[in-house]
């Protein structure tokens, strides 16, 4: 069993706001493997309130009042909050066993290791989302990074943090495709969800002229279970805080840098979205 806390900035549910974190959400719910200790929110799609809000929302239309949500940061350089703690306290509680999936700025992270220096130690691993190679242009339209950049100073620390990192960078979510003929296969759920994200389809379109979005938080999810569906490359990143700030990765050739896990491909882009079908399938939404 997988142990996870899942750091998100949730906004689905709200119209024409992005969908991926409560996407990845509900994959999680799906997955017998994993055992969700609880979700932490943040700003990043939205403001702290708006992600805490949907989070509490959609788990109460699957029936899953049971999981715990906590507030978390709401800006770059917030203090530690109620999220921040509850993550320091979980990771020491059981220190080597918690995974941590965190997919949108990293302020509550940073904020966990103000209140305990051993937190990052403590966790398993980490595997996040955010940053680019190179701008990243989608369709008609330069899309700016806004994980990493949110919270730079948060960013930095969790890049070189004392545990197992894993980095889905923006290059490498591109391979993940979800159009109107993925959304119509969401049979188990109910028309409204449908509609929600059927409605950020057409808004993502409308903004960047492509007939698709990505799924991007869901790569660093899935990699828990499925580590071996991604390439296994290892990046020395040696961004500074002023790089991050634009989303920025810089690579160091150099072999004696830390290195992180950071694939540049799905190896098996059909199993991918055949496991993101089989969770969902297993997760009733009213």
């Amino acid at each position: 069993m997988i142990r996870v806390i899942y750091d998100c900035d949730n906004t689905m549910g709200l119209p024409f706001m992005e969908v991926d974190d409560g996407l990845t959400l509900l994959y999680l719910l799906g997955r017998s493997d994993i055992e969700l200790l609880g979700v932490t929110t943040t700003f990043g799609n939205g403001a702290a309130g708006q992600a805490y809000t949907q989070t509490h929302k959609l788990l109460q239309q699957t029936g899953r009042r049971d999981i715990l949500v906590l507030k978390g940061a709401e800006r770059r350089h917030a203090p530690p909050t109620e999220a921040a703690r509850f993550l320091a306290e979980t990771a020491a509680a059981s220190p080597g066993e918690i995974s941590l999936l965190a997919t949108g700025p990293l302020g509550n992270l940073r904020g966990a290791a103000e209140i305990d220096s051993g937190f990052f130690a403590n966790l398993k691993q980490i595997a996040c989302m955010g940053g680019y190679l190179a701008p990243l242009r989608i369709g008609r339209k330069e899309v700016a990074e806004l994980n990493l950049s949110a919270d730079p100073e948060a960013a930095h620390q969790v890049l070189n943090a004392a545990c197992p990192v894993t980095l889905m960078n923006a290059q490498t979510c591109l391979q993940a495709r979800f159009d109107q003929h993925d959304i119509a296969r969401l049979t188990t759920w109910s028309p409204k969800t449908r509609r929600v994200l059927s409605q950020w389809l057409r808004a993502f379109s409308i903004a960047c002229g492509a007939q698709e979005f990505y799924l991007w938080d869901l790569l660093p999810a899935v990699y828990l279970s499925y580590p071996e569906l991604f390439s296994n490359e290892q990046a020395a990143v040696v961004s500074t805080v002023e790089d991050l700030e634009k989303g920025k990765l810089v690579i160091s050739e150099d072999k004696m840098r830390r290195r992180i896990t950071m694939p540049s491909r799905i190896i098996d882009i059909e199993r991918f979205h055949k496991k993101l079908f089989e969770a969902w399938k297993e997760v009733k939404i009213k």
